[in-house]
């Protein structure tokens, strides 16, 4: 039986997935595991031969796996930000190829992934509704320019606009930084 998960502890006491702050998916039963034993039904079981990527949403802290290159959907949600790629081997003898990248992956759709998120923020920004008669439009079009700014992670940029536009923020400037720092793996 092979187990994949993401984990924030390093060193596991029981099966990933069942330790504390622990993530994961059972090839033996199909389960995802998350913290507990008590496994919730998620996917297919896998076996040798099968191919099972994980993919981590950075953007959303959201994890989900594939299994010979088909998307099984969304496993966890809300994920810490420190997490660890682990791969757990059940029976002695068992061997495991990883592949982070250096390789092309069975599951080619994380390209259309990443459009459609793209897209999906566009669309949030092209609806925003524009209040009308809430005072001055520059205020406003600052506000909004901020707001953009502090969500897609610039500190830098968010602290000169700050500055030049007399634009206050509510967010630390380390949370940005975190945000900036991961959004550079899915873009």
């Amino acid at each position: 039986v092979i187990y994949i998960i993401f984990q924030l502890s390093k060193i596991l006491k029981l099966f990933v997935g069942w330790d504390k702050q622990s993530y994961g998916y059972h090839g033996d039963d199909g389960n995802s595991f998350c913290s507990s034993g008590n496994g919730q039904p998620y996917g297919p079981t896998f076996t040798t031969g099968d191919v099972i990527g994980c993919g981590v949403n950075l953007v959303n802290n959201t994890c989900f796996y594939t299994k010979n290159g088909i998307d099984l959907g969304i496993a966890f949600k809300d994920l810490p930000s420190k997490l660890y790629p682990t791969v757990g081997l059940q029976t002695p003898g068992e061997e495991v190829d990883a592949n982070f990248g250096q390789e092309p992956f069975q599951f080619d759709q994380i390209e259309d992934m990443i459009k459609q998120m793209r897209a999906e923020t566009k669309a949030a920004i092209y609806n925003f509704p524009m209040p009308i008669n809430q005072g001055d439009p520059t205020a406003l079009l600052h506000k909004m320019v901020s707001s953009y700014l502090v969500h897609n992670g610039y500190s830098s940029t968010v602290e000169a606009f700050a500055k030049t536009t007399g634009q206050n923020f509510n967010e630390e400037i380390s949370s940005i930084k975190n945000r900036q720092s991961k959004s550079k793996y899915c873009f």
